[in-house]
């Protein structure tokens, strides 16, 4: 960078300059500019002094002389003169090159001067002596106040003029001209001496004007960078100044807002504070809604109003500093809502439905009127969802709850608890029960009604229909909790009775809680009695009915004789925490089962899934504890597979994607299982390390008079093939299925009873033998 263009930066940037730095610079560039300003009027006065002393005492001079004289003081007025009327200061010349330039120019107007006191001196000429001294006086004059603000310019500018002047009256003998030379070498000094104190009051003046100007500067420079919007106004109530912000936020432009009148303003309670402000001369603060006189623009602020008071006392204004904080404002009651809503229907969450509970229960309660409410569960929602999509699903969700919202009273509530449950609480019914359950009746036979029309969602005519479980509410200030257990187990006795009905809750349904409670104790015995067994299914390549794997089957062995499959038991297994148990068998019985069949040297399949809950992969040591059953066993991990469904995936997926990679390193790999029928997304796929997929069989079973369903089969061996995953296609039953699949992909792998069912250890072995 070069050095004039160092310096502008220089200049721009003076707010971080020292301050001598900041105060030198701008006393030259002051002496530039005023210099420039004032160059027509003093370069024409020098030239028309010039002119007057050529024509006065050219008698007396060598024409020739004078006439040189006079063309260079002419020719430097006239540089003097051009150079400003380009425009000052030059930006082509450094500063000092500029400065240097003036002080040369100065200095050599003056020596041209003292040239002119010392050789035009008309000697014996009285008059003609005195209009020189006076000419030479005046220069001197003038040159003390113009060049004052650089006073060793402006003393050695007046030693040129008055030296060679005091020396000719000097050599001009008597007494009259050495008291002249005398007096004005002590008239030079006297000038001297108010150059140094006229140049200190002008620099003083120059260094506070400058600095001062920085300020306004670095203010102004605050006020527009501030990321408030701020606003200045006076004892009129009128604004006076304002920032960028404070337009941007009121959406008007500043030359609107200048001078606009506060008391026209629309929000009153604003403008009673803005007053209040200078009655009470204290800061007040105010949030809430404004609407804009100017735009009509409407948002959530935060005002804060602070008075301007003098050093003597006086109020003379006041200062606000304004937020927009309707991004806020609206975020805030977005969450608000969603803490008491549910965030696809907008219908009231459990909380929400709480706090009405309570309060309508305990006037029910004064009042000895009775309530009621239905447990709703929409009937086949599942096979809706995952056959159309989870969008439609949605959609379906939310057509559900806007028919709902249409039959139920103001008083009534609708609340959705998640998935396709509903919740509807009808209030303070009636005194009479009889009167209480015919209107809960009537209520649900709407909801089948309205909700058994047909859906029309994109293009899709969908039907449905709902199971409720109902419970009458007295007057003894029943705990909603109880009432929703209650309702939930009437809705399932809704579903046995075949779905699409009402069940009132009675209290023999509660037999089925008892005989949950009864199987938990059972099944903790069941490990330690030997009750649980594997089963194993083979898995088939389709083309040659090789067996490529198996999958591990838990059965339990009831003591009534019976076998129960996982379906029965694992629901109890996981509310009660018994599933980790069980589930840490089930891993250890496969490694023994593997060493058992190598000691025996039994043909073994080349691996065995296990199937895994989503809460055995919750449990925080789980991965330690399954490295350490394998290790201890000598199975090769590669011989283990686990397989998990997509909720797992959903539900925790940082914490499932953690557990995948860290068994992957050590060698055992994962299946989904029942892929399709869940949350199903390529983002899984992609960023979760997966070895194979299994397509449910509720695709399977439909595919030779589905097109959906086999449409979704050929998407979901595309997506296989994409990212290189093995496919097991689950619940092969028939020859026809098996070909059907095989026509799609002869590299699928199968499992079903079309090839066998799950067989137990020794069934499986012979199979195996056979094999």
């Amino acid at each position: 960078m070069s050095g004039n263009k160092k310096e502008w930066l220089r200049r721009l940037l003076g707010v971080v300059m020292p301050r001598e730095q900041v105060t030198h610079l701008f006393l030259r560039e002051h002496l530039f500019v005023t210099l420039c300003k004032k160059a027509p009027v003093t370069m024409g006065a020098i030239v028309i002094l010039a002119t007057v002393v050529l024509f006065l005492f050219l008698p007396f001079v060598n024409p020739y002389v004078i006439g040189a004289w006079y063309l260079c003081v002419a020719v430097l007025s006239l540089i003097r003169l051009l150079k400003a009327t380009k425009g000052c200061p030059d930006a082509q010349k450094s500063l000092d090159e500029r400065y240097g330039a003036f002080r040369k120019e100065a200095l050599l107007m003056a020596i041209l001067w003292g040239f002119a006191a010392f050789a035009f001196f008309p000697e014996g000429e009285t008059v003609y002596e005195m209009l020189l001294i006076f000419f030479i006086l005046m220069l001197a004059s003038a040159s003390t106040v113009n060049l004052a603000i650089d006073r060793p310019v402006a003393a050695i500018y007046v030693y040129f003029l008055l030296v060679p002047l005091s020396l000719r009256l000097l050599l001009t003998g008597g007494t009259l001209y050495i008291g002249l030379s005398a007096a004005i070498l002590l008239y030079g000094a006297l000038l001297i001496m108010s150059i140094r104190q006229i140049g200190a009051v002008l620099q003083k003046g120059v260094r506070q004007h400058g600095e001062l100007g920085a300020l306004q500067n670095r203010m102004q420079m605050i006020l527009e960078q501030t990321p408030a919007g701020i606003f200045y106004y006076d004892r009129t109530l009128k604004i006076v100044e304002c920032n960028r912000v404070f337009t941007e936020i009121l959406g008007v432009s500043k030359e609107r807002l200048i001078g606009f009148d506060l008391h026209g303003m629309k929000d009153k309670k604003l403008l009673e504070m803005i007053k209040q402000v200078w009655k009470e001369r204290r800061t007040l603060k105010f949030d809430g809604l404004y609407t804009s006189i100017l735009s009509g623009k409407k948002i959530w602020i935060s005002a804060t109003i602070a008075p301007l008071i003098e050093s003597d006392g006086r109020m003379v204004g006041a200062i606000g500093a304004v937020e927009d904080k309707t991004l806020e404002h609206e975020a805030l009651e977005k969450a608000e809502f969603l803490a008491y809503h549910d965030s696809l229907t907008s219908l009231p969450n459990r909380k929400l439905l709480g706090d009405r509970f309570d309060s309508q229960i305990a006037q029910a309660g004064r009042k000895k009127f009775y309530s009621s409410l239905l447990f709703l569960d929409l009937d086949r929602f599942k096979h809706i969802n995952d056959t159309y999509g989870h969008n439609i699903g949605d959609e379906l969700l939310k057509e559900s709850a806007r028919r709902l919202l249409k039959v139920l009273r103001k008083s009534d509530t609708v609340c959705r608890l998640g998935g396709d449950e509903f919740i509807i609480f009808l209030p303070m019914i009636s005194e009479d029960l009889t009167q209480s359950v015919q209107h809960t009746l009537s209520v649900s036979q709407k909801i089948h009604n309205t909700l058994a029309e047909s859906f029309e969602i994109e293009k899709h005519k969908l039907f449905i229909s709902t199971s409720i479980g109902a419970v009458m509410i007295g007057t003894r200030g029943e705990s909603l909790d109880e009432v929703l257990r209650c309702a939930d187990i009437a809705m399932y006795h809704a579903k046995k009775l075949g779905r699409g009905v009402t069940s009132f809750y009675e209290e023999f349904m509660d037999e089925q809680i008892k005989n949950s409670i009864r199987m938990e104790k059972e099944l903790r015995h069941a490990i330690d009695k030997d009750e649980l067994k594997l089963y194993f299914q083979p898995i088939l390549d389709i083309g040659t009915n090789e067996i490529m794997g198996a999958e591990a089957l838990l059965r339990w062995e009831h003591p009534s004789g019976m076998t129960l499959l996982p379906s029965e038991f694992i629901p109890v297994a996981e509310e009660s925490q018994l599933i980790h148990q069980i589930g840490r068998w089930v891993i250890e019985e496969v490694c023994r089962t593997f060493n058992r069949w190598e000691t025996q040297k039994e043909r073994t399949p080349p691996y065995i899934s296990v199937n895994l809950s989503p809460k055995q992969l919750r449990y925080n040591g789980f991965f330690e504890r399954t490295a350490e059953i394998v290790q201890k066993s000598g199975v090769n991990p590669s011989a283990l597979k686990f397989e998990i469904t997509e909720s797992v995936l959903i539900e925790d997926s940082d914490r499932a994607k953690e557990l995948i990679d860290r068994f992957k390193q050590i060698g055992i790999g994962f299946m989904i299982d029942d892929f399709g029928t869940g949350y199903s997304s390529l983002s899984y796929l992609k960023r979760f390390d997966f070895e194979t997929i299994k397509i449910d069989k509720s695709f399977i079973r439909d595919i030779l008079r589905d097109e959906d369903d086999m449409a979704l089969i050929k998407a979901i061996l595309d997506i296989a093939r994409q990212f290189s995953y093995s496919v097991i296609a689950e619940g092969i039953e028939s020859r026809e299925q098996k070909e059907k699949l095989q026509t799609l992909d002869p590299d699928i792998l199968y499992q079903g009873y079309l090839y066998s069912g799950p067989l137990c250890e020794a069934d499986f072995l012979t199979l195996m033998r056979k094999s």
